[in-house]
């Protein structure tokens, strides 16, 4: 209510449910629905900084010292918060770049959404002088992440094609050491279709939709085991349930994993399958809905 001109503008929008035109402290007036409302107060601190023009019902124009961003409104307060770190451009309606002293990305705004849970701290490790196996890569975020963090080396498998093109951009941009393979994780070698309504970062085997697309698995043990790698982070939508059937003398040669894990019963057998194969659960870092990621760490013979 503070952040209004006057608070019973407030009261009615959220009673009525109605778009109604809204005058906030700044001077600046925004015809919103209650959604749409409080989106902007969640983030009036952030946006307060900048110059936010109504376009469209819900389209915004968000003027930063880099330049202009147009998006929805439940966009801004993702946008205002990476604008702390980094200077953002947009290239194309859905196409962001960021960039500071240290790093250089390339992606959609689904991959602004991924940049800004890294600071909870899910992918928080010691990388440095170690490969990492990244599995789930989406666009690249997070190779750039353990990049930054000291890792050598990064291997990254990704199925969904459409994201491949924006991972070696990030690579190419931060010059990281990496393999890339076009291939989730399964139970075997072989092909599966998924199927989606809107293709994203949740896409995945039980992900559910009028649209498909069939995608390359490779064997969850065979990755594992030819990786070589120090680390393994494991975001891939439900298939870290194919890590149970990796036998443990094969878990183990990775001595610790970052592992998101999308219900409860998965979370309970792979609890099940490590805490059985020589690993303790360091943490916990609970998400959204039944999604949470689990850290292992191997025990020492």
């Amino acid at each position: 209510m503070t952040i209004t001109k006057n608070p019973f503008s407030f009261f009615l929008l959220k009673q009525r449910k109605t778009r109604k035109a809204i005058t906030f402290k700044n001077g600046l007036t925004y015809r919103l629905t209650w959604p749409q409302f409080r989106y902007i107060r969640d983030s009036y601190q952030l946006l307060s900084k900048y110059t936010l023009n109504q376009l469209e019902d819900d389209i915004f124009e968000l003027r930063t010292n880099d330049g202009s961003i147009t998006c929805s409104v439940h966009m801004l307060p993702v946008i205002c918060d990476l604008s702390r770190d980094y200077h953002i451009y947009q290239e194309q309606p859905n196409l962001y770049h960021l960039k500071n002293d240290k790093t250089e990305l390339v992606g959609t705004f689904d991959m602004l959404i991924c940049i800004q849970e890294q600071r909870t701290g899910e992918y928080d490790c010691n990388c440095q002088g170690k490969v990492v196996l990244d599995v789930g890569g989406f666009e690249g975020e997070s190779a750039v992440f353990f990049w930054q963090k000291g890792a050598t080396k990064i291997i990254i498998y990704e199925p969904i094609a459409a994201y491949i093109e924006y991972i070696r951009r990030n690579i190419a941009l931060n010059e990281i050491n990496a393999e890339v393979y076009l291939s989730g994780i399964g139970p075997k070698t072989g092909k599966t279709t998924i199927y989606y309504d809107n293709l994203d970062p949740g896409s995945g085997i039980h992900s559910k939709g009028s649209s498909s697309i069939e995608i390359q698995l490779t064997d969850a043990s065979k990755v594992i085991e030819q990786s070589g790698a120090d680390i393994g982070k494991f975001d891939c939508e439900s298939a870290e349930q194919y890590l149970v059937n990796v036998p443990a003398s094969i878990l183990r040669k990775i001595s610790y994993y970052i592992i998101e894990v999308h219900s409860i019963e998965i979370r309970k057998s792979i609890l099940n399958k490590f805490e059985n194969s020589g690993f303790v659960l360091k943490k916990e870092i609970p998400k959204h809905s039944n999604f949470s990621v689990l850290v292992f760490q191997k025990v020492k013979n």
